[in-house]
């Protein structure tokens, strides 16, 4: 059965991308499949802490979200 880890603070820099990238990370490594979404809407940049360069993110979740494209587009492989 699916999990569901939300991470919120509502002031900036105070680590969520860190710790949520680290947690993903770690659930990961143990063999379990799992997804990140960012839902920074003015500022996305978890897709920084897993390596992908700005030219390989073409849709993001705003994309979805203004209806220019489906979810499926907005999501990146970055397992090894």
């Amino acid at each position: 059965m699916p999990k569901v880890v939300s991470i919120h603070s509502y002031r900036g820099g105070t680590g969520k991308s860190n710790f949520t990238a680290n947690l993903a990370t770690t659930v990961a490594a143990d063999g379990y499949r799992v997804g990140v979404f960012d839902t920074d809407v003015p500022s996305p940049g978890i897709h920084n802490l897993f390596c992908l360069e700005p030219e390989q993110v073409s849709t993001t979740l705003n994309h979805y979200l203004w209806g220019e494209a489906p979810i499926e587009k907005a999501a990146y492989d970055v397992g090894g």
